[in-house]
């Protein structure tokens, strides 16, 4: 497998550094504008060189085909994919994004794209495996507790923009889903200091509550995210979001289990 990834912030470097240990980093795009053009990438990671030049997004086309990754990893923004999806769909590489911010519109240029067959898209905004662990056991929970009241509280680093996350809203929906109502879900953010991330629902009734909650500690948990989520889009095409992802895995799970299950009874019948 080979990857590339746009997007040099804060944690798309953490990408970068995990993507290097895993020996699948083969390209890395910045903005036209970018003071990071041209350099090697070991230079902005404060290591040293890696024989990765930070190419512009200028001619993708080109370098796409000179580079030729099998999927693309964005931690940018969302003018990125919809800007040169089709480019993307043209040279046949595969996105996993985890941007955070599309508008209805650009949702559907991009799930529409993906529909056509040529290349696969996941839609990430919540890439980390913990955080999706939380919203499923908040939809089990709210479909087993209607009559209670459900609220979301979350917590970022200050330079975040989006507020509430894109996580926070895929929570909020989730839980709809699962009472089976438009209610809106309150939701409170917070945007402080260097705070990773944070999400918790709280669950309350007229005589208990519960809470639900995840922290990431370092941002190696979105990098390593990122890379099982590509893992899972290699050979695929078509339009999908991270609760696919973890489908795959219960359902290999499983079947891991009705192996082990038949290997066990089969060794009960040949003792007999």
């Amino acid at each position: 497998m080979k990857i590339a990834l746009v997007g040099l912030g804060r944690t798309g470097k953490v990408v970068a550094e995990y993507l290097l240990s895993q020996n699948v980093l083969s390209m890395v795009l910045c903005r036209p504008n970018s003071t990071n053009a041209n350099k090697d990438l070991g230079e902005i990671l404060d290591r040293n060189d890696t024989g990765i030049m930070i190419e512009t997004s200028d001619h993708l086309e080109r370098k796409l085909f000179q580079y030729k990754p099998d999927i693309l990893i964005d931690f940018s923004r969302a003018s990125f994919l919809t800007d040169n999806i089709h480019i993307l769909e043209k040279c046949g590489v595969s996105v996993v994004t985890a941007v955070t911010d599309y508008d209805s519109a650009e949702l559907e240029k991009i799930k529409n794209v993906a529909q056509k067959g040529n290349i696969g898209i996941v839609l990430a905004p919540n890439i980390t495996y913990g955080v999706n662990v939380l919203m499923l056991m908040t939809e089990i929970a709210a479909e087993l507790m209607n009559s209670y009241d459900f609220e979301i509280y979350e917590e970022h680093h200050k330079q975040k923009k989006d507020s509430p996350s894109g996580t926070a809203k895929k929570i909020a929906l989730k839980i709809q889903e699962g009472l089976d109502r438009n209610d809106e879900i309150p939701t409170h953010a917070v945007r402080a200091g260097g705070i990773i991330g944070k999400h918790k629902v709280i669950i309350c009734g007229e005589y208990d509550s519960i809470e639900i909650s995840h922290q990431s500690y370092s941002k190696k948990a979105f990098a390593e995210g990122a890379y099982k989520v590509s893992q899972f889009l290699i050979g695929k095409t078509g339009f999908y979001e991270m609760s696919d992802v973890f489908e795959q895995e219960r359902e290999q799970r499983r079947q891991i289990i009705a192996v082990r299950k038949m290997m066990e009874d089969m060794n009960i019948l040949n003792l007999a």
